[in-house]
C-alpha cells in the first residue's frame, strides 16, 4: 500500500475523473448528456428525452425522432443511431446568441455516424454542424463559408471530438490533433439558437445526413469556445473532459 504524507490537488490520482468534470462543467456553465439509465426520459415505452447531468434539463426527442431511439446500458452506456432514422434531441433556444460555442462528443461507430451535433438559429438556411463522413471528422456550415476537418485514426475504440467557435474561427480537435480555419462571414449566427444531438433540425426527409453511431456523452456550452479559450475555469473544464477520456474511455 502506498501512503503519501501529503494533501494532493483534485485530479493528481487516477480516479474521481468524472466527478471533476461535472464540477468543472456546471462552474463553466455548460451541459453535459451522459448515457445512463437516470437520464433516460421514456413516455408510453419510448425514448422521448435526454436530461442534463448537470442542471437537470431535458433534450427533447426531435420531431422526426418518433420512438427511434434506442439505449444500452453498457458499461459503457449508449444511445444507439440507426442509419436512415432521426434519433435525436434538441434543446431548444439554449444559447441566446450564436457568439461562441463549445460542443465535444464521446462516440462510438463502425462506419459513418454523419451528424453528431449542430447549431442552428433558423435563419438564413444556415447552421454549423459536426459530422463523421468518408474517413474524416468535419465542422462545417450549411451555406459552405467555413469548414474545418481532420482525419480519423484507426480503430473502433471511442473518440473524443471537440468543436469550438469563437466567432472569428472555427476550431475542431481529436486524438491530440486539431485544426482551425477562420470564421468572419458565417451568415445566420445572431440570434437565438438550438442544439441538436444527432441530428441537424427538427425536419424530417434527411436520411442521408442521419448516420450509425453509439453516443456515449454529448456535451456543449452556449457561450464558451473552450478551445481557443485563456479564462481559467475554461481551461480547466476542457483538461478535465480530456482526463475524464482519457481514463474512463
Amino acid at each position: 500500500m502506498l501512503t503519501i504524507a501529503a494533501k494532493l490537488p483534485p485530479g493528481a490520482l487516477v480516479g474521481g475523473e468524472d466527478a471533476l468534470l461535472a464540477a468543472a462543467v456546471l462552474d463553466s456553465g455548460g451541459a453535459r448528456f451522459i448515457a445512463r439509465e437516470t437520464d433516460i426520459v421514456r413516455t408510453g415505452g419510448q425514448i422521448t428525452g435526454w436530461r442534463d447531468s448537470v442542471t437537470s434539463l431535458e433534450a427533447k426527442a426531435s420531431a422526426p425522432n418518433t420512438g427511434h431511439s434506442r439505449f444500452e446500458a453498457g458499461p459503457p452506456g449508449a444511445l444507439i443511431c440507426t442509419e436512415g432514422q432521426n434519433c435525436g434531441f434538441t434543446l431548444p433556444g439554449f444559447a441566446p446568441e450564436v457568439e461562441a460555442f463549445t460542443v465535444a462528443v464521446i462516440y462510438r461507430s463502425q462506419g459513418e455516424a454523419r451528424t453528431l451535433a449542430s447549431v442552428s438559429t433558423g435563419q438564413s438556411n444556415n447552421m454549423i454542424f459536426l459530422a463523421e463522413a468518408e474517413g474524416r471528422v468535419l465542422a462545417k456550415d450549411r451555406a459552405g463559408s467555413v469548414e474545418v476537418a481532420l482525419p480519423i485514426g484507426p480503430g473502433r475504440g471511442a473518440k473524443l471530438v471537440v468543436l469550438d467557435f469563437d466567432g472569428r474561427s472555427l476550431r475542431l480537435e481529436m486524438d491530440g490533433r486539431s485544426a482551425e480555419v477562420a470564421a468572419d462571414k458565417v451568415p445566420g449566427l445572431a440570434h437565438q439558437a438550438d442544439f441538436f444531438i444527432g441530428c441537424r433540425s427538427n425536419r424530417a426527409g434527411l436520411a442521408k445526413t442521419l448516420g450509425q453511431s453509439r453516443l456515449h456523452e454529448v456535451l456543449f456550452w452556449p457561450d464558451r469556445a473552450l478551445l481557443g479559450a485563456a479564462e481559467p475555469e475554461d481551461r480547466a473544464a476542457l483538461e478535465a473532459l480530456r482526463r475524464h477520456f482519457r481514463w474512463d474511455y
